[in-house]
This record gives C-alpha cells, structure tokens and sequence, in this order.
C-alpha cells in the first residue's frame, strides 16, 4: 500500500512541478481488489500539495485532514461529496474487471486500479486545466485532459480496453459540463478553509554540507524546511555556475513536515582543492527579499589525504592492538596461576618439616 501512495505521490509532484500561478485540487484514489488489511476503496484530497482530506468505503464519508495528517474532522455535511466518491468507487471496479479480462489476468490474488483527477484554476478562478489518469497494476491505462481549448485521450492498445469514438462524446459532455464546474466550485471552497496552509511563505535554511572521498570531496549545497516547494538553488564556484552536468541530485522532496528540500553535490578532486577554490550556494523562493547566500572555502592539507585512507588502515591495526591485548592477558593469567601454584606447595611443605625434625635433643624432649 505504500508503493502505491508512494507512485501516484511522484506522479503527483511530476504533475505540478511547473505551476498555472494559480490553486488545484487532486483526488488520489486506489480500488483494491483481493484480500488485504485494507479498505477496498481510498480516496485522499489534496489541495495544491496538501492532503485535506480523506474518504475510504468503510468510513464512508469524507474526513478534514489535520496538518498533522489525523483526521479531525467531517466535511460530508460540508461538501456533500460522499455520492461522487461511491460513483469513483464503482467506475475504477469496473475498469480493473475490464482491464483483467482483457489481459486474462484470471489468478487469484490483490489487484490494484489507481486514479490520479482534478483540475486547475487561476487565481480569479477561472478554469484552465482538467484531467483524471488511470493505472492498472502498475501500468498505465487511458487518461483525459481538457484544456479549455480541446480534449486529449490517451488509451492502451488503439483504445481497445476502454473507449470508442462514441464513447468519448459523452463523457467528454460530462467532464465538461458536470465534473469541470463542480471541481472548479470545490476548489474555491477548500480554498477558502485552507488559505492560511497554502498561501503560507517558510523562508529555507541554507548550508553546506562537505564529505571527504576517495580522491577528493564532495560539496553539497542544501535547502531544507521551506514552502512552497518551488525553488531556484544555484551552486557557484569561484563566482561562477556550476555546470548542471557536473551536479548529482536537484529534485524537490518532501521533508516529512509539509515543508520540502531540495540539494545539490559536487565531485570535487585533490588536485582542484590544492587552490582553494570558493563556493557559494544562492537561493531564491517567495519567502526572501532578496537572495540568500552561504559561503565556504576549500581548505587542502596532507590530513585530507591520510584521514581518506586511515579508516581501513585504523581498523587493522586496532583489530592488531585488540589480538595483543588478548594474549598479553592470557600470559598474564598463566603466570599468575603458575605462581599461585608453586606458593600452594611451597607452604605444604614449609608445614610438614617440623613433624620429621633430625635434631636429637628435639627426638630426647619428645621421648
């Protein structure tokens, strides 16, 4: 169940990576067929890349979601979506029962159909984007955009498992005149409770990170717990941008807190630390006047070199230190017993002599 959220929360960010300057509003949805310790139908809430929201058919209304993530609340009365959400939930159980028989996927066993839909809206709310996109298994099935200005379907197979010219017009009707103003409605109403989570502005902390390696080290230039997510991270050298060719990582992450970050890594060799080269990592986001820029300077010495080397050569010979600690205890041990040993006889002795005294007058006394 967590490689599900977590494949359609990539997909997700794929989706709003770029931005319309405007508000959406996602529905994330899995149908699982087979025996699990799950509900057979989930559905989460998000508004822009915050969950709000939570229905599952158990429960079988929608729940407020908390920053938290807890469920803290009931929007049914609210929104009146429990009859959308049983629609969804009949729709995708079809479509898995479809696209099983057409792949004569016939074993018993857990078989998932998932489904990313919402739309996009402008700050003045006007709409500019709508779409839902279908997976089953893991695989992509069909999906449907429509952009204000003309409708995409994308289907598997020349559209065999799913629908034909005539099919399309219907729904392509409903999408536009039903779901399109209805979604349109949701947003603006969500909006409304949520502004304060959304609209928020956390300014990102800035620092380096150095790590030494074989032959060199590695500069990490790193932004961590801001929103929102989107982000301009530059890393410089002596005063000029690195390559992006040169740069490993760079995709923006969740945190684990609603807030993101984001780094970027530099192989830098032993040859280029000998001259002390400058690096400056700048941010900018919404949150700062201004850009934010830390500063740090390389710094070569023979250490460098020998602490890259002196982690395997240190094991050795502490494993070495450990193996002569050992045996010089077990000498000291031998030598210990074989004295108290000796002392043991030696007093056994020194207590029998006088029992078998030579001397006669000490004989004549005892007679």
């Amino acid at each position: 169940m967590f490689v599900v959220q977590l494949m359609f929360f990539v997909l997700f960010f794929q989706l709003t990576s770029s931005g319309s300057g405007g508000h959406s509003l996602w529905t994330l949805s899995n149908y699982i067929s087979g025996k699990t310790q799950f509900p057979e139908f989930t559905a989460i809430v998000m508004l822009d890349d915050i969950q709000v929201a939570y229905y599952d058919t158990e429960v079988d209304r929608l729940m407020k979601v908390g920053e938290d993530g807890k469920k803290t609340g009931d929007w049914e009365k609210d929104l009146g979506l429990r009859h959308e959400f049983r629609t969804v939930f009949h729709s995708m159980r079809e479509r898995l029962s479809l696209f099983r028989y057409h792949f004569n996927l016939t074993s018993v066993g857990v078989h998932v159909q998932q489904r990313l839909a919402g739309c996009e809206v402008l700050e003045n709310g006007e709409p500019v984007l709508m779409m839902f996109r279908d997976s089953s298994n893991g695989e992509d099935t069909n999906s449907w955009m429509y952009n204000m200005t003309h409708h995409t379907y994308a289907g598997i197979n020349n559209e065999q498992i799913q629908w034909g010219t005539l099919k399309q017009l219907p729904y392509q009707m409903v999408y536009t005149e039903i779901y399109l103003p209805l979604c349109v409605q949701l947003v603006k109403n969500v909006l409304e409770r949520e502004k304060r989570l959304v609209m928020r502005r956390v300014r990102p902390r800035v620092r380096f990170l150095t790590k030494q390696v074989l032959g060199g080290a590695q500069v990490t230039c790193m932004a961590t717990d801001f929103y929102p997510r989107h982000i301009n991270l530059t890393l410089l050298r002596d005063g000029r941008p690195v390559d992006q060719e040169e740069l490993t990582g760079g995709s923006v992450l969740p945190n684990g807190n609603g807030l993101y970050q984001v780094r970027k890594t530099l192989t830098v060799g032993d040859e280029e630390l000998k001259n002390k080269p400058s690096f400056t990592c700048t941010a900018s986001h919404l949150s700062l006047d201004n850009r934010l820029e830390v500063s740090w300077t390389a710094q070569f010495s023979r250490s460098h070199r020998i602490s890259i080397i002196s982690a395997p050569l240190g094991l050795v010979v502490a494993s070495f230190l450990l193996m002569l600690l050992l045996w010089y205890r077990k000498r000291h041990r031998e030598r210990s017993e074989g004295v108290s040993m000796e002392t043991t006889e030696s007093s056994q002795e020194s207590v029998a002599e006088p029992m078998i005294s030579s001397d006669p007058a000490t004989q004549r006394s005892a007679k």
